[in-house]
């Protein structure tokens, strides 16, 4: 399939924010921003150039990115929380932008028409300034107004990856997932394993035992929960206790409020809602099934 002679539009405009922990960032699920209008990138980075022997002896390109502007028929109460860090009264949800905020870097997706297929790109690291704000009084028409948003995109930490794109021959299971996450060259396909202490089919467990989840890799610190970690005791009900994680959060360990029953079976579950950092889930649900002394 040959490539796009010319591109035209803007469309399906989406942000990840994301987190950095132990040198490693996860993204969070992408969200759509709509009302998009326009969407303009100058490049950051002067040109290096070194003059010898009366002449340009040698150049090189600085690549710092970018400096974007992004137009769009209203900034989404999400982004304005997750990403520019207002936050929203739980009584009277009103937004409060505040002077000590903290906004938060994202990822930014985006798709720019074509004569041939729609060309989606991902700016990896992204932090935004405060939208424009303004409006105009009605005349004898009615003109929407637009906010303008700015940005600067910038090469990431780990890998100094700046932007990338899709072309013509980017396969179909790729182009079509483009929203679902943010696209890593080279990602870790790999889904987590995990061993289970006490193990399956155990007997004579101690009560006071406790049950400890060890995995391949570091798992998403956000997934530690009990709705992804549980107990349940033959009657199906579960355990009370509480969950905590390592600091390589490799590890996770449920801690009953208080002793096991005796002589009582048990199943501990670890749901397959649990990703890794590149956001592979468990291939299934992780079940273990033991009997106390």
């Amino acid at each position: 399939m040959s490539g796009n002679r010319v591109t035209f539009g803007l469309k399906n405009v989406h942000v990840a924010p994301f987190t950095v922990s132990n040198g490693v960032i996860a993204y969070d699920t992408p969200f759509p921003m709509p009302g998009g209008v326009e969407l303009s990138l100058e490049p950051r980075g002067d040109m290096v150039e070194f003059y010898a022997d009366d002449m340009l002896y040698y150049s090189a390109s600085n690549n710092q990115g970018y400096d974007g502007t992004f137009s769009v028929a209203n900034i989404p109460e999400k982004f304005a929380v997750e990403v520019l860090g207002e936050e929203k009264g739980s009584a009277d949800n009103v937004l409060i932008e505040k002077a000590n905020a903290k906004p938060k870097s994202f990822a930014l997706l985006f798709e720019f028409d074509g004569d041939q297929k729609a060309t989606r790109h991902v700016l990896y690291n992204c932090t935004a300034n405060r939208p424009t704000v303004s409006s105009s009084t009605k005349t004898g028409s009615v003109e929407p107004n637009a906010n303008e948003l700015t940005f600067v995109s910038s090469p990431r930490e780990t890998d100094k990856a700046v932007k990338t794109k899709t072309t013509a021959n980017t396969t179909t299971a790729v182009y079509d997932a483009w929203y679902d996450s943010v696209y890593e060259p080279n990602a870790d396909t790999t889904p987590p394993t995990v061993t289970v202490s006490p193990t399956d089919e155990s007997t004579t467990v101690a009560v006071t035992t406790t049950i400890v989840w060890t995995f391949s890799e570091a798992i998403r610190e956000a997934d530690v929960s009990g709705a992804n970690f549980f107990l349940n005791d033959a009657s199906g009900t579960e355990v009370s206790g509480a969950l905590s994680v390592n600091a390589d959060q490799t590890e996770v360990t449920f801690t009953p409020d208080s002793d096991l029953a005796a002589a009582t079976d048990y199943t501990a579950i670890a749901t397959k809602n649990v990703k890794d950092l590149a956001g592979n889930s468990l291939e299934q649900n992780s079940v273990t099934n033991f009997t106390t002394a």
